[in-house]
Parts: structure tokens; sequence; C-alpha cells
């Protein structure tokens, strides 16, 4: 059995700023690579060469036998001309099973196909998207639900929405909660130097989320207030909250700005640090010297900061939403998601009763905890795999994507045409502005005869 994980999505950017769904793809690969060889199945990942490095640097699967990248060179994905030199290039790898599908395939397979589906968040929060987003959702997940054998959901929260939105892949869904492991460079590094790039020499609660709004960065920065009236009161210190992650909602272009306003306004300036994107390895050494991370989302479909966190055995306090009620090792590390007042309770008790840095003790033994949760994650990732092989039923997009493609290109082909006219056109508009009507006109009739 040959396995095609598959990052030939419809757009290069929607990988590249999409850092979830690498991780993802990552955290699968190193599943498998938890595994002794012989139980592994092989891989052939296709992989665009602008994201091979993110993809495979310090990586545990990059030297495994059974794991083998097919570049696919940047323009070539792009080209739609050269749509049946990428379909060769596939084919002639005989690839069994696509993982994952997030997006019609590119090109067709001959395979089978499993799509993956984050979560239905635009189901619970539509105020979050625009109508066009809001379609364009329902219609690619429709599309997955209908055409993939398998559709892959992180959790049962997931699976519950696809069976109450998208009924018609009831029978196909499977829940495949992935985990992770921090790299080897990442638990053998010192974290005083990054700390010291970082000018921070205190010690702080770690918020690594990008800055979406329904990350909820708000009900933490309102608890910080409330956590700053009281210490002021008490002639105390107010913890350092820091930050990490893209500063831009593309959904909201307001949601940052009125965050910093609320910092400026309620002068937490010198308690709440934005760092905005850092490199993952600075992104470890914060998570494993904070005394406490906080996941504050409105909505998730499986929280790979939780994750990452649990790897390192640090404390987490949650939002008490579905998918963090059946993550989280515990309820007493739930609160509700718009409830500063309790949130400011738990994080001042929280930091009372931690020491700052790494406990490396805890830090080995949530690793070996870790180890084994990773090696049942491969090897549910192989059952899936295999299952997925093994099933009669023929897939669908074998039929429907070459028609789809076929539409996509047509309709590629006219745009060219149209943006060719309206240069022309800009360009003759141009021109007559610098000369005489008349003179242009004349040409434009002789023109027109030939």
């Amino acid at each position: 059995m040959r396995i095609a994980f598959w990052l030939l999505q419809d757009s290069i950017r929607q990988w590249a700023g999409w850092v979830a769904g690498l991780h993802y793809v990552r955290n699968c690969l190193e599943g498998l690579a938890s595994l002794p060889d012989d139980e592994a199945p092989e891989v052939v990942a296709f992989v665009p060469s602008s994201l091979h490095e993110k993809l495979v640097d310090d990586a545990g699967f990059d030297d495994r036998p059974w794991f083998r990248v097919h570049l696919i060179e940047d323009d070539l994905l792009q080209d739609l001309d050269r749509r049946n030199e990428l379909m060769s290039r596939v084919a002639n790898e005989h690839c069994d099973v696509l993982f994952p599908a997030i997006t019609p395939p590119v090109v067709p397979f001959k395979g089978k196909c499993i799509g993956w589906i984050t979560d239905l968040q635009h189901k619970h929060y539509p105020e979050f998207f625009s109508d066009a987003e809001l379609r364009h959702r329902d219609e690619l997940f429709s599309f997955l639900s209908a055409s993939c054998n398998r559709i892959v959901c992180s959790s049962a929260s997931v699976q519950a929405d696809m069976q109450q939105f998208f009924p018609e892949a009831e029978d196909r869904t499977y829940v495949l909660r992935f985990r992770t492991l921090p790299p080897a460079s990442a638990t053998d590094a010192d974290p005083t130097d990054v700390m010291r790039q970082l000018q921070i020499d205190e010690p702080y609660v770690y918020l690594p989320y990008q800055f979406w709004q329904h990350k909820n960065h708000r009900v933490v920065f309102e608890a910080w207030h409330l956590i700053n009236q009281q210490m002021t009161e008490q002639q105390g210190r107010t913890p350092l909250l820091v930050c990490s992650g893209a500063t831009i909602d593309g959904r909201n272009p307001d949601h940052f700005p009125g965050l910093e306003r609320f910092i400026r306004e309620h002068q937490l300036d010198d308690r709440i640090r934005i760092l905005g994107m850092v490199p993952r390895e600075q992104q470890w050494q914060l998570y494993r010297n904070a005394n406490l991370i906080v996941q504050p989302s409105l909505f998730e479909g499986w929280s790979t900061s939780v994750e990452e966190a649990r790897t390192l055995g640090k404390q987490v306090l949650l939002s008490d939403i579905p998918v963090h009620r059946e993550q989280a090792d515990s309820p007493e590390q739930l609160f509700p998601p718009h409830d500063p007042e309790l949130l400011a309770k738990m994080v001042r008790q929280a930091m009372e009763a931690s020491k700052p840095g790494i406990d490396i003790q805890r830090e080995c033994d949530a690793k070996a905890e870790s180890i084994e949760r990773m090696q049942r994650f491969g090897r549910d990732l192989v059952q899936l795999f295999q299952e997925t092989h093994d099933e009669p039923r023929r897939p669908v997009t074998n039929g429907v994507l070459p028609l789809l493609l076929s539409a996509q290109h047509e309709a590629s082909k006219r745009l060219e045409v149209i943006e060719h006219l309206q240069r022309k056109l800009a360009a003759v508009e141009q021109g007559a502005d610098h000369r005489p009507r008349r003179r242009w006109f004349r040409r434009d009739k002789r023109a027109a005869r030939t």
C-alpha cells in the first residue's frame, strides 16, 4: 500500500499561510515515524518546492526508508496549460490512497481519497464569515463529503457536526485525534538564549495563537485588566502575558487594532507583550519556559497548542467548549469563554502555585507519555489507510474531477482573455488622452476594416 501525502492543494498560499495545516501533516508523518519501520506504509509526499523545507526541517521522518518526497515546481503547479504533465507525474507514482484532501485535488487521482475537514466553525459562528465565505465552505464540504472515501474529523465534536450538517458523509467519517511531539532540538536546547533575545526576564503566561477573532484574545486581555487592578490595590506585580502569532485577521481587519486600543486604554503596555510571528524553534522555548498556557478559543477542531503544551508537561487553562472538554485532562482546567473574572482568578491561583522555568522531571515524564500517545495515533492512521484501501466503494472523484478541472481551465482561459482586453483598452484610453480624438478615431476605423 502506497500513500500519497498531498500538499498540492488549490493554492500554495493556502499551505504557506495556514501554519496549523502544515503542522498537521507533519504530525501525521511523525505519528508514522513513531512506529517500527515495517509497520508504516510506503509514503510519497507531493510537495511544492517552496514548502519542502518547512515540511521536513528538523523532522523525525525525513530519513525513514518508507518516506520519499516528490517535489513539484511551483510554476508547474500553477500553470493550467501543463496540467497533463503534473497528472502524469502523479500517476507514475502509483499511489493507492491520497491524504489529506482539503480541497478538490488539482489533478484526477485514480486511487482512494481521504478528506480532512478541520471544523465547522462557520455553522456555529456565521458572523465571523462573509456570505461568499459561507457559501464557499458549504460547497467545499459538500464536495468532499460526497466524493471522498473517508472524511477525517479531528475530534468527536467535529464528527457530530458533520453528521448534523453534512449527513451524506455520516457512514464515512473517521475520528482521528492527532498528537504531537517536540523535536529533539527543542528539548535539548536551553531557553535562556531565546528569553534574552526576546527580552523576557520574568515569569509569564503564554498565549500562542493567531490574532483571529474566534481565538478570543479579548477575554484574556480583560482578565489581565482585572488582575492588574487587583495587584495594584495589593501593591503587587501583575504577571507578564506573552502573545505570539500573526496579527492580521483577514476576515476582520479591525480586530487586532481593537485589541491594541484595549491595551493602551487600560495601561497594560508593559504587562502584555505581543511578539507577532516567531520562528518555530523560539516558540518551543516559549512553551517550555512559561509558567502557564492559556487556550481561550471560542471554537476549535482539535487544539494543536494544547497538544504541544501537554508534551512538555505544562499546565493549560482552556475555554469550556465541546472540543476542549474532549481534549482536557481535567474539568478543573476549563473556564467559561466569556468570563474574564473567573479566568483572572484561575490565572492568579495557577501562577501562585507554579514555578518559573522548566521542570525537567515533569517534562521527561510528559515526553514518555507523549511517545505512547503518538504511537497510538500512528496505528490509528495506518488503520485508516488500510480500511480506506480495502473498502469496495469506488471513489466518485474519478468521474467528477476531470469535468471540474476542465471547467476550471476554461474559466481561467476566459479570465486571461478578459484581462488582456482590459489591459489593451486601458492602454488605448491612456493614449487617447495624449492625441487628438479625431486622429485616434480614424486609426480605429482603419483597424476595424483590416
